[in-house]
């Protein structure tokens, strides 16, 4: 009789190493047999031994079966996931403002990362290093694992290089600002190239023997050419260089103003031109638009180099362009870079006029490096509506008599971008006879979102106000809070609600300063609006509280600021909402009485010293070297210092502006308020 063998039974082992792991990690599975004729492992065939790795993302069972044709065996093991900690991480600029040259830190930290890049190159998970961008820049660092990630970023504010240091004889010569600071010394309507204008003070009434220079000397007897002591026209000619330029007066030199020398397209617009000419000065264009559209191919590109638009007296700039914008001048393109712009200039000898009371905007666009100069712009809703950045708007007359009624959320003068590190100039303009019946949002000039990067300068602002809100307003409805912004040395007067408000600032990201300014008779009683915040020079955190550092405010002379009283949000000076906070150094604040205080109620983080305070009674407690005498201006409308002020040189040279309002030298013993 047959005997058949019994059937050997499989055996089947599995482990894991480890057994337990992070998402994102891996475990080893290693799997042995005996006796099988095949074997599984969750359900996938696999050889009789072997091993794998595996990733699970949640904790997984693995059951390896191995069979034979009588019987079967199964094994199994587990490896346990736990949830991958979500990595951190900072990085921080010191400083987070530069002038172009200068280096910052950047210093960085992160956990539960095992990989962290910098604007994309790898770097270790800590450390610092020194960078010295050109321009703005913004720099993100991620911190990344097996299975997730975080990024934290941080940005540096780059300025250019500040105008060279002249002399700090009293006296001196002082450059505020040019309208052009790029140009040719070749072409032009004679051969000299672009003219240029600088801007400033103790030129001397007449040139005589002072001279000019930017590398070579540059052309002043052109017969537009013109000097005194606050204003020199004069051509860049052919031994013009790249550099700065320089006033020497009285044998004492100026400060720099930086100038670059390239070549450049110059075409004129005339009211005897004609559209089918070439736009040289002896056969002009008649219109803008056919201008702007021989050097941009029809308006489908920046122009190929450096282009000067000079629009000359007479030239009919008033009526819509017709390119939708509803606008005399649509900027629709601009120019390429800092160094090679397009500028829109009036052509010196006379004035000229663009837009009016029946066209919405003066001048609109979403064009970048451009220059707007030298031009009397008249708009219903805004003389300036300006989309995008990289913009100087230098010397014009500007003004919106007849706005819409109930018009809101915009101004006269509008700044906004998507691009943070776009750059504006905003200097020695006049904004005059604007406003109306307008809502409270309308503004006389208004830096709105994204709009950093600011130097705002030597302007006029209020005359023959005819109703609007603020004076000057930086406010970003979208985007972030704003940094990197110079308001300075202006003339401020009328206006329903505060003279400069600056509504959404973080100076822990670039400088934030207010100086050199006057701001009188600001906030009146005849507000129509209610409360909307009323005081000479204010500043905000959006959302409160969301924002930190200190904005510094000094030299600045406030006068009668806030006679609208109800709901006490009004004074010379204030923080509406705690957040960043304010440091007031050499100012002087003047008020009628005590109904119009000094400090804005329920300010906080506002410290200072040395100090004016007259008219609403005692001192602030925070400033610890304040004058409690009144200033003695000059008269009541011009708000410089008689030499027996007690506010004469009493400042502090801690905070100060090297020269004041009108370009005077402050020294070392520098006086309260704008004026030294």
């Amino acid at each position: 009789m047959a005997v058949t063998a019994a059937a050997t039974t499989p055996t089947a082992t599995i482990t894991a190493s480890p057994t337990s792991i992070t998402s994102g990690q891996k475990s080893t599975l290693t799997w042995s047999t005996t006796s099988a004729t095949s074997v599984t492992l969750n359900g996938t065939a696999v050889a009789t031994s072997g091993s794998m790795s595996v990733s699970p993302t949640a904790t997984t069972s693995y059951s390896l079966v191995a069979k034979n044709a009588s019987t079967s065996k199964t094994a199994t093991t587990s490896v346990a996931v736990t949830s991958a900690a979500t990595p951190t991480a900072t990085i921080t600029a010191s400083p987070t403002s530069i002038t172009a040259g200068q280096s910052t830190t950047l210093t960085w930290s992160s956990t539960s990362a095992t990989s962290v890049t910098l604007n994309g190159a790898a770097v270790a998970t800590s450390g610092s290093m020194s960078v010295s961008p050109t321009a703005t820049t913004s720099y993100s660092l991620v911190a990344s694992n097996g299975s997730t990630s975080k990024t934290a970023s941080t940005s540096v504010a780059v300025t250019a290089t500040p105008p060279s240091g002249g002399s700090s004889t009293t006296g001196a010569p002082h450059i505020n600002y040019t309208d052009l600071n790029v140009g040719s010394g070749t072409g032009g309507d004679n051969g000299n190239g672009v003219y240029v204008r600088i801007f400033g003070s103790h030129f001397g009434a007449s040139q005589g023997s002072s001279t000019l220079t930017l590398g070579g000397y540059l052309v002043t007897n052109c017969s537009l050419c013109s000097w005194s002591d606050t204003m020199i026209i004069a051509q860049l000619g052919s031994a013009a260089t790249t550099g700065n330029i320089v006033v020497n007066a009285n044998g004492l030199a100026s400060n720099g103003s930086p100038f670059t020398v390239t070549p450049t397209t110059i075409v004129f617009v005339s009211p005897n031109g004609v559209d089918t000419n070439n736009g040289t000065f002896a056969a002009p264009f008649k219109t803008w638009r056919a201008a702007f559209n021989s050097v941009t191919s029809k308006d489908s590109a920046s122009p190929s180099q450096n282009t000067v638009i000079y629009l000359m007296p007479g030239a009919n700039v008033s009526m819509d362009d017709g390119r939708g914008y509803n606008a005399a001048i649509s900027t629709d393109l601009g120019g390429k870079s800092a160094t090679s712009q397009l500028s829109i200039v009036g052509y010196p000898g006379g004035t000229v006029n663009v837009g009016s009371t029946s066209i919405s905007n003066g001048v609109k666009g979403w064009g970048k490096n451009i220059t707007i100069a030298n031009l009397n712009i008249v708009g219903q809703s805004s003389a300036i509506d300006a989309e995008a950045g990289n913009i100087r708007i230098i010397n014009n007359s500007l003004s919106c008599p007849a706005p819409p009624s109930g018009l809101g959320g915009t101004a006269c003068v509008l700044a906004e971008t998507t691009t943070t590190s776009d750059t504006w100039a905003f200097q020695g303009n006049n904004v005059h006879d604007t406003g109306g019946n307008v809502d409270k949002t309308y503004h006389a000039v208004y830096f709105s979102s994204n709009a950093n990067h600011a130097d705002v300068g030597w302007n006029t602002i209020g005359q023959n106000f005819k109703g609007y809100c603020r004076s000057i307003m930086f406010h970003a409805t979208t985007g972030g809070n704003q940094y990197d912004l110079h308001v300075h040395d202006n003339n401020i007067t009328g206006g329903y609600c505060d003279g400069i408000q600056l509504a959404s600032v973080d100076p822990s990201l670039g400088t934030v300063e207010i100086y050199n300014n006057v701001v009188a008779h600001v906030a009146t009683a005849a507000n129509p609006y209610g409360v909307a915040n009323e005081a000479g020079i204010a500043i905000n955190s959006d959302p409160p509280a969301s924002t930190s550092g200190t904005v510094q405010i000094y030299n600045n002379t406030v006068v009668d600021a806030g006679a609208y009283t109800t709901g006490n949000q009004n004074g010379c000076f204030g923080v509406v909402y705690a957040g960043a906070g304010i440091n007031l150094t050499n100012n002087i604040c003047v008020q009628p009485s005590a109904a119009q205080p000094y400090i804005q109620p329920k300010s906080a983080g506002v410290t200072g010293t040395n100090n004016l305070w007259s008219g609403a009674g005692a001192a602030p407690s925070f400033d610890s070297r304040p004058v409690t005498t009144a200033p003695s201006f000059t008269s009541s409308t011009n708000f410089a210092l008689q030499s027996s002020s007690a506010g004469k040189s009493a400042g502090t040279s801690s905070k100060m502006s090297p020269v004041d309002i009108i370009g005077n030298q402050r020294g070392t013993t520098p006086s309260m308020g704008a004026y030294q």
